[in-house]
């Protein structure tokens, strides 16, 4: 699964022009007319740096004008903020030294007006079923037909299924081998590659929402179950495990930023995580600081969770402390300490044979 490449500004461009909003109205009726469209999406002081001629009108912007419009050759200058139509009839004349890919005088212009301006600029084919290509700056994004787009969100659905429940079955694992210390570096590496997978799964998944609009609505709550507790519990596992003092979250960047060879190798794996030794490591049982364990016992707050760990270093001691110990610890009473022994014994009754 590829993962998401695209900033924040262009996701809010596909959120403009996802089915539902009234400017994909506007390119759905375009299409079906097949007399093909060029639509600029620029304020008015950046598009008057390409704008060479045409009809200035400082409309309202509706979706039936917009159609009525591209009936005429050239561009139409919307601004971004949808609320008016500022030219129509456009004739664009980008610096020529701009260099472009495209072929159609259409879609060079496009291309060339997007990165000169770096603003939206959506180039519609005059063919049957025409194809509509969004430009933003260096951005080139052809937007796909709804039904074959949500088939393809369903299969990556489906892929992020089976994702979880190999990750359900890590996590139970390794609570276990915690629980047992006989934590090794795969069963670490195993589990953070599964939860880069989901990941970058889910983060295509979320594009691809933004481009759905509002026809995404029950994939969207699967998504959200499939997705349930997982970087929460990637960020713990990290803090359990990790020998450096970058955050969790950069941790994990640089773990998704492995190229593939090495997201597969444990070895590397445990090198973001801080440990050095290179193939020495791996037969080593690894010592867990607890924040996942003592985050599976109810009503446990990550404050208490904190100063547990800041105060005996390790899951192993946590075990053996007693009441008392337990007590000591700030924001531990008794009842709150009798409550941690007793999730704990659960715990181990649970998973370890």
């Amino acid at each position: 699964m590829p993962k998401a490449i695209y900033d924040e500004e262009f996701l809010q461009v596909l959120a403009k022009i996802a089915p539902g909003t009234l400017l994909r109205d506007a390119i759905n009726s375009i299409v079906q007319m097949r007399n093909g469209g060029l639509i600029v999406l620029a304020d008015t002081e950046k598009a008057q740096e390409v704008v060479q001629a045409g009809f200035w009108l400082d409309a309202d912007f509706t979706p039936q004008r917009v159609v009525e419009l591209s009936k005429m050759d050239r561009a139409i200058v919307l601004s971004e903020d949808l609320k008016k139509i500022s030219y129509a009839n456009a004739y664009l004349v980008p610096d020529p030294r701009i260099p472009s890919d495209e072929t159609g005088t259409r879609h060079l212009t496009a291309e060339k007006v997007a990165k000169q301006l770096n603003v939206a600029v959506i180039a519609i084919s005059a063919e049957r079923f025409g194809r509509v290509t969004v430009y933003y700056g260096p951005i080139r994004y052809v937007l796909q037909d709804s039904a074959a787009l949500s088939a393809r969100v369903n299969q990556a659905l489906r892929i992020l299924e089976q994702y979880r429940v190999t990750y359900n079955e890590l996590s139970l694992e390794l609570t276990a081998l915690e629980l047992e210390g006989r934590v090794l570096p795969y069963h670490v590496a195993n589990i953070l590659q599964n939860i880069v997978q989901m990941i970058d799964t889910e983060e295509q998944i979320r594009l691809w929402f933004i481009e759905l609009g509002e026809e995404r609505d029950l994939m969207q709550l699967l998504l959200e179950w499939l997705m349930l507790d997982v970087r929460e519990q990637a960020e713990l596992l990290v803090r359990d495990f990790q020998e450096n003092r970058k955050s969790p979250q950069t941790i994990l960047d640089e773990i998704r930023r492995l190229p593939p060879d090495e997201l597969l190798s444990t070895e590397k794996i445990m090198e973001v995580l801080g440990y050095a030794g290179g193939e020495e490591i791996l037969d080593q049982f690894l010592s867990t600081r607890g924040y996942r364990v003592l985050s599976q016992i109810p009503r446990l707050p990550p404050t208490v969770i904190d100063d547990l760990v800041g105060e005996f270093g390790s899951l192993r001691a946590i075990l053996r402390a007693t009441e008392k110990d337990l007590m000591e610890v700030k924001g531990i009473a008794e009842v709150r300490a009798r409550a941690i022994r007793v999730g704990l014994r659960r715990l181990k009754n649970s998973f370890v044979r």
